[in-house]
């Protein structure tokens, strides 16, 4: 789908919308203006959109080839995240009887019970945690702003000695990426075909609520959630 076609979907989708609630609608018949405020909140619409919609439609990537430290000793590392990096999807580590689905950010609760290994997760149940992280030397590559990365820490690995020749394996590593404005993007705009009318309706939602159309933007977006069954 080009980028046009996409936004005139969401310029329809709130034609329609101005139509069935008989509001006279933000900004009259200026539709440049709408399809620009469209490809400005695209973001904010694929941030709502993943939080309501399967995984399986959002392209998923690997990350397990990024820079990681491993405490052998204690069992734990950590792995630096992509600077894109939106939400977890799924990180096993080989050893782990399951994936971790979500993870935690960091709170000092939660720093505290996987401090402590008789409170942390366990292969059965493992836990991971988002936290801001200065990578040491030679990690440092392509930093964020002040040398800070976030990374995903990761708990209860068998403890191995620190000059084992062994690294803890991960057998998956994958996430969801953010996206950028359309304003930035010039041709086609990579959106699974499940997914390209409930993200405009999504896309259509966050227009309203800039505009303070509270009410119409929630049908909008509860008609996109109903559209988690039609496929």
């Amino acid at each position: 789908m080009t980028k046009e076609e996409y936004i005139q979907q969401v310029v329809t989708i709130l034609n329609e919308a101005d139509i069935s609630v008989m509001d006279a609608i933000m900004i009259g018949s200026d539709m440049t203006k709408v399809a620009l405020y469209a490809e400005r909140l695209y973001p904010a619409a694929w941030r709502r959109a993943v939080a309501v919609f399967p995984h399986s439609w959002f392209e998923l990537k690997s990350f397990a080839h990024l820079p990681r430290v491993e405490n052998k000793p204690e069992g734990t590392g950590y792995i630096l995240l992509p600077l894109d990096f939106l939400l977890l999807s799924s990180f096993k580590m080989a050893c782990w009887n399951v994936a971790c689905n979500d993870a935690y950010e960091e709170t000092p609760y939660i720093n505290a019970r996987q401090a402590n290994e008789y409170t942390r997760g366990t292969p059965q149940r493992p836990v991971c945690v988002l936290r801001n992280t200065s990578p040491p030397n030679p990690l440092s590559e392509g930093e964020g702003e002040l040398g800070v990365r976030k990374a995903l820490y990761y708990y209860s690995v068998p403890k191995e000695a620190a000059n084992s020749g062994e690294s803890f394996a991960i057998e998956q590593a994958l996430y969801i990426p953010n996206v950028t404005a359309l304003t930035e993007i010039a041709g086609r705009v990579d959106i699974d075909h499940k997914l390209c009318v409930p993200l405009a309706y999504m896309n259509a939602a966050q227009v309203l609520t800039s505009f303070e159309k509270h009410d119409t933007a929630k049908a909008l977006e509860e008609r996109a959630k109903q559209m988690r069954g039609d496929t």
